[in-house]
């Protein structure tokens, strides 16, 4: 640990300069994405822009957050002094030299030992399942039903628990089609929904997009899926699950 510590100290300016090249990099990013959002013209534009603005506050933090530790770490004396080292060696000495004197050694009286039985401890006993646990059976994902062929979410089913990056799998199809987009609310029925994935490509029993399910608060959130066509209309319904983030 100490070796770490001494080369992050010795490393410092350079991961300070590192820091700085990268706030720089987000700053461009937001500029760049802000620009773009104030002129676009569809919603989809404007939604990705933002997720890149959001994306790269968040890496601005986290630069924050890494400069914050390398300070932290360079400020400590990672080189910590041995308790033992610097003492004295204890140098043994001859007694004066002198007359020896003899101590007569008395015999001991002659005893008798008593052994004393000890008991054996008891083994411990295993805990048995109980009826409940031995009943309880996780139910499998339920997938969810979706109106119209054209747009369907097959994974994750209906109530299954996700964390971390979440892939969506399905089907975004269309005769005249121009392009789908995933998009996530809070409950059951969301009144407001977020655009968080999508494509200008149709998919057929594939992959669909990825919900960051870690930046989420936990709680219950469903997910839907728009197919849009040529004229601007989308399949109505479109298709939606309900997952539960840990």
């Amino acid at each position: 640990m100490a070796i770490i510590v001494e080369l992050i100290q010795r490393a410092a300016p350079w991961l300070y300069g590192a820091c700085v090249l990268a706030a720089l990099w987000y700053l461009r990013t937001v500029l760049i994405a802000r620009h773009e959002r104030k002129y676009a013209v569809f919603k989809l534009e404007r939604e990705a822009a933002f997720n890149r603005v959001y994306g790269a506050w968040l890496g601005a933090i986290g630069l924050a957050i890494a400069m914050g530790l390398i300070y932290l770490i360079s400020t400590v004396d990672a080189v910590q002094p041995s308790a033992q080292e610097g003492l004295p060696t204890a140098t043994p000495t001859l007694a004066a030299a002198g007359t020896p004197t003899i101590t007569p050694t008395l015999p001991s009286p002659d005893t008798t030992s008593t052994h004393t039985p000890t008991r054996r401890p008891r083994p411990t006993p295993v805990p048995q399942p109980t009826l409940a646990q031995v009943n309880t059976v996780t139910p499998a994902p339920v997938r969810p039903r979706c109106g119209d062929p054209r747009a369907v979410i097959t994974a994750p089913g209906i109530n299954e628990s996700v964390s971390g990056m979440v892939p969506i799998f399905g089907t975004a199809t269309h005769e005249q089609f121009q392009f789908y987009k995933l998009e996530y609310g809070v409950g059951a029925n969301p009144a407001v929904w977020s655009y968080f994935d999508g494509g200008d490509r149709a998919v057929r029993n594939g992959r669909l997009g990825t919900l960051n399910a870690g930046a989420l608060a936990p709680g219950a959130y469903s997910v839907r899926i728009v197919v849009v066509d040529a004229t601007g209309n989308f399949v109505d319904p479109p298709c939606q699950t309900t997952v539960v983030i840990r």
